[in-house]
């Protein structure tokens, strides 16, 4: 996983003096997610994935939405529910909208690693290395408060820490029709350090609409008492965009 996350920071400081940012398309653009799996048998399987992204971009600023819902049962026992809100706001530094300063809301509730509500609030710098329709990479680094509330049921102590983030998303069209999608995000505290990444082939099959596969992975340092550290996920859906 470290080598992952050293390899999106080499990556990015290579083409810093290389790469010119292009302007974004101007107005509101995003995506719907879905997948469902059910499975009979010797067990019964029932499994949901959805998600929302948008985007409005202005000359001078952007503004940024994600909400994502997981659940999964087996043998009408639920195994997984998580959910995910995650609010970003850009604030371009040029024209050419490469630097950007930004603050962020995000909070999840996962009550499968004991996690009632865990929230983070962050500002920081971000630049837009490459900004072409096959080819995206962008970076950011910020500094914010991470505050952890555990479920009732937990024996862990809720807690607040001061973090860091870094990020790194790159983005690389093959063709018109098919995509690659690859970014990893780290949260770093004292506490508490989590990694996230997600990886994905997009491949488009008529019009907006797209069919989308994804490895995520997750890895939390210090997690819950009796909760494992890595969680990883691999997901079929089909994408709507807008």
């Amino acid at each position: 996983m470290k080598k992952s996350i050293i390899f999106v920071a080499l990556t990015t400081a290579l083409t810093a003096q290389q790469s010119v940012a292009k302007q974004q398309e101007l107005g509101l653009s995003g995506s719907g997610e879905a997948g469902y799996s059910n499975t009979t048998g010797n067990t019964d399987t029932e499994a949901l994935f959805a998600s929302l992204k948008s985007s409005y971009t202005q000359e001078t600023y952007k503004l940024k939405a994600l909400i994502e819902a997981q659940n999964k049962k087996e043998n009408n026992v639920r195994t997984q529910e998580r959910y995910v809100g995650d609010f970003q706001g850009n604030k371009f530094f040029s024209d050419y909208q490469d630097a950007y300063g930004f603050g962020q809301f995000r909070a999840e509730n996962d009550r499968f690693a004991a996690i009632n509500l865990n929230t983070y609030l962050l500002v920081g710098l971000g630049y837009n290395f490459i900004q072409e329709k096959d080819l995206v990479l962008t970076a950011e680094a910020g500094i914010g408060n991470q505050s952890t509330d555990y479920i009732k049921e937990s024996t862990d102590e809720d807690f607040s820490q001061t973090i860091g983030k870094l990020y790194g998303n790159f983005e690389y069209g093959f063709n018109p029709n098919v995509r690659f999608l690859q970014d990893a995000t780290v949260f770093a505290g004292e506490r508490q350090t989590r990694y996230e990444t997600n990886t994905g082939l997009k491949v488009k099959l008529n019009g907006n609409l797209s069919m989308k596969a994804t490895f995520k992975y997750r890895f939390n340092d210090n997690p819950a008492d009796g909760k494992k550290k890595e969680d990883t996920e691999t997901l079929i859906t089909l994408i709507y965009d807008f």
